[in-house]
């Protein structure tokens, strides 16, 4: 029996009306097409699922290269492929190509060769495409389950652009948020080595007083705890400092970058 090629199996499965109907037909006493056209069609389902989606990146090609391995298509990239006539090319099937010295011919029993037919090239086109299919439709959710997942971020109350201070190098630089829930997430980059430890100051700059928020570790990252008596409208000067272990809990009086919260 001569099944459906490529073409009319996917228009059976898309329900194109430009389809024949002696195709359609041609599923009513051929099993392997007509579940060929049911993968497509449960395909159809999972594509128009992931239109909502945003744009996913295209995938490396060797991901293409390993999905048609798996279809059974890992012949076109041997080059043992037919060629577009649906022919072998002259080189391919004449005895004589090639200028090298050619080996003794050996028997060979009857059986036929193992190159892809026209069905199993069928079955292979349309195990890739829902293959392909497949895999867009597991990348976009993963997608969708990290955006959909995400733990919604606490609105930021103040923040403040961390600048070089006194002798520090102009490209130490950082960057302060006050977020709801009395925190103070920082950031900074750049900032000189020292023999002891940073530390994060709230300060007052009409009077100068302060208190310590606590200190940042070698990451460029921290987080710390506000007092939820702190008045931000006074204590609105960030400043991160050089501490010295020397048990004195007073400011060093080594600023390193400071800002103001807006």
């Amino acid at each position: 029996m001569r099944h459906l090629d490529t073409e009319q199996l996917t228009l059976l499965a898309f329900d194109e009306p430009s389809q024949q109907t002696t195709a359609a037909a041609h599923l009513t006493s051929c099993d392997t097409c007509r579940d060929e056209v049911a993968e497509l069609r449960r395909l159809a389902g999972v594509v128009a699922h992931t239109r909502p989606l945003r744009a996913l990146p295209p995938p490396p090609p060797r991901l293409w290269s390993a999905i048609a391995a798996q279809a059974g298509l890992a012949e076109a990239a041997t080059g043992t492929a037919a060629a577009p006539s649906g022919r072998t090319s002259d080189a391919a099937a004449s005895p004589d190509a090639g200028s090298g010295p050619r080996g003794p011919v050996r028997p060979t029993d009857n059986r036929p060769p193992a190159a892809a037919g026209p069905a199993r090239q069928r079955r292979g086109l349309a195990k890739l495409a829902l293959a392909a299919g497949v895999i867009a439709a597991v990348a976009a959710g993963a997608v969708a389950g990290v955006w959909w997942d995400r733990p919604p971020q606490p609105t930021v109350l103040a923040a403040a652009a961390l600048t070089a201070y006194g002798d520090t190098p102009a490209s130490a630089t950082g960057s302060a948020d006050v977020v709801a829930g009395n925190r103070l997430r920082l950031h900074v980059a750049g900032l000189p080595a020292v023999d002891g430890y940073y530390e994060v100051w709230l300060i007052d700059p009409d009077t100068m007083k302060m208190f310590s928020v606590g200190t940042l570790g070698p990451g460029a990252d921290g987080e710390f705890s506000l007092p939820a008596n702190a008045d931000l409208a006074a204590y609105r000067l960030v400043d991160v400092s050089a501490e010295h272990f020397d048990n004195n809990t007073a400011h060093s009086g080594d600023s390193l970058l400071r800002g103001l919260l807006t």
